[in-house]
């Protein structure tokens, strides 16, 4: 083989690393344990003791790992190559590959750990299956459930919609029949966080713009009651006394805030006395409900990043033998093939290619390589 034409070979396959950008755009160099606690894209890795660990981490510390996605966590301190991670990657020094740390450095304090770290979520502890499982929310209050993530039916205890028949046609998004529509309401907070501040909730119910910022209150049982519409101040007020007198019973119940709930919120704070609890809880416990709470995102990937044409053709050009470099480039052209290979799949048939795909898919290579070998 030719320096050309292995170059040119190379130089074919480069649009598949646009394609893997354009799935993956950002760059996985930070570990943002250095940047303390931020909202922020967390995985749970459940073969290095159950730690939560930032983006970049998990692709460059724990990709062949056991990986569970979370998605966004307040105030969460990446745990990669601290104590409480209990191995580190295979014939590495190094306990954090981008800190590059020999030794594990301290725990953050912060860090909430519940079951969503064992890889569970909702009230039914289940792992989640995105091959069966129906829709889930995220509780956007969090304070005493850690943000946990809820099938639309265990809200409901209409338990059956999580178990669907292997062979059946219904689709997975699905929502139960009592259950509102998504686009219905902005945010939920599951009834183990309103139970927890179930004085202030009440109080925030009693409030006469309450109606403006409820879309739903859901009983945690199979009925279902949704916000009265008002015609009137007086019938909103109304309104607003026999919620409150409704929920008073010790019945769990789940809210629903309506799409525009941080401006009602800021119009319902701005009425209240400094002293009272709810004016507490909104300022003081719970201000992310108020204002936005930014993501932190890592930088996406540079466009004079090196590309594999580049990487080969630098090595055809350098002082490494070229027999070795020639089989290099060649394995990098294996692993393009079959990448491409595997994604046509989902462009033919017009599926959305998810993060775990592209985790599994590489998954597999490692185990080929090992078998191999």
């Amino acid at each position: 083989m030719s320096e050309l034409s292995a170059s040119e070979y190379i130089k074919e396959q480069n649009a598949l690393e646009d394609e893997a950008r354009e799935l993956m755009p950002q760059s996985p160099t930070h570990c943002t344990y250095v940047d303390g606690a931020l909202r922020q894209p967390v995985f749970a890795c459940l073969d290095c003791g159950e730690i939560g660990v930032c983006y970049s981490c998990s692709i460059q510390c724990h990709a062949n790992c056991d990986l569970v996605e979370l998605f966004t966590k307040r105030g969460f301190t990446c745990d990669c190559g601290t104590e409480r991670q209990l191995k580190k990657k295979d014939k590495s020094e190094f306990w954090c590959q981008l800190r590059q740390n020999s030794s594990r450095d301290i725990p953050s304090s912060s860090n909430t750990y519940g079951q969503n770290f064992k890889g569970r979520f909702c009230d039914c502890h289940k792992r989640y299956d995105h091959e069966s499982d129906s829709t889930m929310i995220q509780c956007a209050l969090g304070l005493n459930c850690n943000e946990d993530w809820y099938h639309c039916s265990c809200i409901l205890e209409t338990r059956e919609d999580t178990t669907r028949e292997a062979n059946t046609s219904e689709p997975i998004d699905q929502l139960p029949k009592d259950f509102p529509s998504l686009e219905s309401f902005d945010a939920f907070l599951c009834w183990k966080c309103v139970s927890r501040f179930s004085s202030i909730f009440q109080d925030l119910l009693a409030h006469t713009l309450s109606q403006k910022l409820i879309a739903h209150i859901v009983p945690h049982s199979n009925t279902l009651e949704s916000a009265p519409s008002s015609s009137n101040a007086v019938k909103a007020e109304e309104s607003s006394k026999k919620r409150r007198a409704e929920t008073d019973d010790d019945l769990p119940f789940s809210i629903m805030f309506r799409p525009d709930y941080k401006d009602v919120l800021v119009m319902i704070k701005d009425d209240l006395e400094e002293s009272s609890k709810l004016y507490v809880f909104l300022q003081d416990i719970a201000p992310f409900l108020l204002d936005e709470d930014s993501v932190y995102e890592p930088s996406e990937d540079s466009d004079d990043a090196t590309s594999t044409f580049e990487l080969g053709t630098q090595a055809l050009s350098s002082s490494v033998d070229r027999s070795i470099a020639v089989a290099g480039i060649q394995a990098m052209d294996n692993i393009k093939q079959k990448l491409s290979e595997f994604l046509k799949p989902f462009a033919d048939s017009g599926k959305i290619v998810k993060e775990e795909d592209i985790r599994n898919f590489f998954k597999l290579q490692k185990e080929e390589e090992s078998r191999d070998s």
